[in-house]
């Protein structure tokens, strides 16, 4: 009796596996999970126009089945909901095929490093929800504060489904080609200093300052403040091309060997110097610095070129000092520039004691 039933039992299994076996070509796929808790951690967007800006890791899954697909739609101005295809803008632009790593020897080298592409100005990455906003996109192709900027909505979808994400903004700052920059970033006028706030009719002009350490003054041989150096940046032509100039405080050019522990060599990441006696010249790439990475022409984070000029004198009690001007700065729009410190309050002191 036990073995009738074990045989019967084996027979039915036996017709259960082939039936399921039969009919699983029947049997509906799995479907991917797109989680309805799945959102942006950011729907507010404020770049600067003219320097590429990328917002990574923006988008919460909440555990739901990858890839997800992102699609921008429905993009509008915020002023007056009326549509508009800005953010559709197809720019070339460059993307890095190899990894910068700072020793490049030339220009040359550093472009076989990467690619002019065609992107759209405001682009989402279609597998991850990144945004980007890359550097050819320029006020003239785009609104930006004070005119409001854009509604836009964006797509997320998988197998299992999609999901819209209504009403993200993006309102981008006008360009500031470098930094630190002394104009506003909204109006683009000088920025002021009012020393009563009271009275808005008496102001100082806001200047660039660089760091200065152990220098003194020639007239007065005391310490010179970093204020008492103000620092131009001057855009001259549509190059690849980096001058320093230093002044006195007549506007009579310093000669740059007055510098004389400078490492000339070191101070960007340029190529073919030419140095002369009223200012050094370099053939650089931009924007400046090329990527956001340390390297020894950088400031420890690697977001801004760091130069310093440098030279020693005989001081007071026949002691030797090693005197430094140190400055950090970032160029977003390529072409040749000048970046020029004027001692405008006192001239420094190179001779001895």
């Amino acid at each position: 009796m036990v073995k009738q039933l074990k045989y019967r039992l084996c027979i039915f299994l036996g017709i259960l596996f082939l039936c399921f076996s039969g009919c699983k070509k029947w049997l509906p796929e799995d479907l991917a999970y797109l989680s309805p808790e799945a959102v942006f951690t950011q729907t507010e967007f404020h770049p600067v126009l003219g320097r590429t800006t990328e917002y990574s890791r923006v988008f919460n899954t909440d555990n739901s089945n990858t890839p997800i697909h992102f699609e921008i739609t429905n993009v509008r101005y915020k002023s007056t909901g009326e549509p508009t295809d800005d953010l559709e803008k197809v720019v070339p632009v460059w993307v890095w095929k190899k990894a910068y790593t700072g020793y490049e020897k030339s220009l040359e080298e550093i472009n076989d490093k990467r690619e002019k592409e065609e992107h759209p100005l405001w682009e989402i990455r279609k597998a991850s929800g990144d945004f980007i906003l890359w550097a050819s996109a320029d006020s003239t192709m785009m609104r930006q504060q004070p005119d409001s900027g854009y509604y836009f909505d964006v797509i997320a979808s998988n197998s299992g489904g999609e999901k819209t994400y209504e009403d993200l903004i993006l309102d981008p700052f006008r360009a500031r080609p470098y930094e630190p920059y002394e104009y506003d970033e909204i109006t683009g006028e000088r920025n002021k200093k009012y020393p009563n706030p009271a009275d808005s009719s008496v102001f100082r002009l806001e200047y660039v300052h660089p760091r200065l350490h152990n220098i003194v003054g020639d007239s007065t041989d005391l310490p010179m403040e970093s204020d008492s150096v103000r620092t131009y940046f001057h855009r001259k032509g549509d190059g690849h091309k980096l001058t320093f100039k230093f002044l006195n405080k007549d506007s009579l050019p310093i000669n740059p060997s007055m510098f004389n522990l400078t490492v000339w060599d070191s101070v960007v990441h340029g190529f073919n110097k030419v140095l002369t006696d009223t200012d050094v010249t370099y053939d650089v790439a931009y924007p400046i610095p090329l990527v956001k990475y340390p390297t020894r022409f950088t400031n420890s984070n690697g977001s801004e070129a760091s130069v310093q000029f440098s030279f020693n004198r005989i001081g007071f009690g026949n002691r030797r000092q090693t005197c430094s001007l140190t400055f950090n700065f970032a160029i977003y729009k390529p072409g040749d520039w000048e970046i020029i410190f004027h001692f405008y309050d006192d001239n420094p002191k190179f001779r001895n004691e």
